[in-house]
């Protein structure tokens, strides 16, 4: 989900409604759930949901109103009861932000996908995925591929490691290790370290790597250096400051 984004929602017109009607899915919240004051559990179920062939990574685009959509992994999806949930960060006072926390039980949401994101399917192992806190529900989905988190090591960057313990934990995510933010983004020293680490055990293959923008590329370049190639290393921005419209 990006987190910095100022665009207001438009409205739609009736040509926009047949639109959405056509390419889009229905869904209505059975479940809104704060886990902290930043982080909100959503459930959304609906008959459009049902039979649809979901892989962990990909993406749905969610309406915030009108025109406007705003991006999300699913943390699971099951297609036989026509369910999904979704990790909403709530930042600041972006129109995602502001829709997240006026959800409610029996609100209805309209949803784009899942489409292609970060596909963790065909992550070969040993491997590091690396994020932030828009990468938590990603940390999650890891669990429904064919080999679970088998021999992955997950490292986030947070700005609270309280707060992403709390969080982690009610997602029943134990084996992450955080670090937390630094001035100057030297906090990133402390992962490429990881990265180095595992690479001299020989015990990495392939890097998801996702969340801000500059730590990606950050790690990439280091990542490169080190010899892995492209096909190794997979990148998927979910957030830069300023921008919006990132996956």
């Amino acid at each position: 989900m990006t987190t910095s984004d100022s665009a207001q929602p438009k409205p739609v017109g009736r040509i926009g409604a047949a639109l959405t009607r056509l390419f889009t899915r229905s869904a209505t919240v059975c479940e809104s759930r704060a886990l902290d004051e930043r982080f909100r559990l959503v459930t959304l179920s609906g008959e459009s949901l049902r039979g649809v062939r979901w892989a962990p990574g990909q993406k749905v685009q969610v309406s915030v109103g009108g025109w406007v959509y705003r991006t999300f992994t699913p943390l699971c999806w099951d297609p036989v009861q026509g369910a999904t949930q979704l990790l909403l960060f709530l930042h600041g006072e972006a129109p995602a932000a502001a829709w997240g926390r006026a959800l409610k039980v029996g609100d209805s949401c309209t949803l784009f996908g899942p489409r292609d994101s970060l596909d963790l399917n065909t992550l070969d192992r040993p491997a590091l995925l690396f994020g932030d806190e828009t990468s938590f529900a990603l940390a999650h989905a890891l669990r429904f591929t064919p080999r679970g988190v088998e021999s992955v090591r997950i490292v986030l960057e947070v700005t609270s490691r309280q707060v992403a313990v709390s969080v982690l934990g009610q997602l029943g995510i134990a084996n992450a290790e955080l670090i937390e933010r630094r001035p100057g983004d030297s906090h990133l020293d402390d992962i490429e370290k990881v990265a180095v680490e595992q690479l001299q055990a020989r015990s990495l293959e392939t890097c998801a790597l996702s969340g801000k923008a500059s730590s990606i590329q950050r790690l990439n370049k280091r990542l490169r250096a080190l010899g892995l190639s492209s096909r190794q290393i997979r990148t998927r921005a979910y957030w830069a400051p300023g921008k919006v419209g990132l996956d």
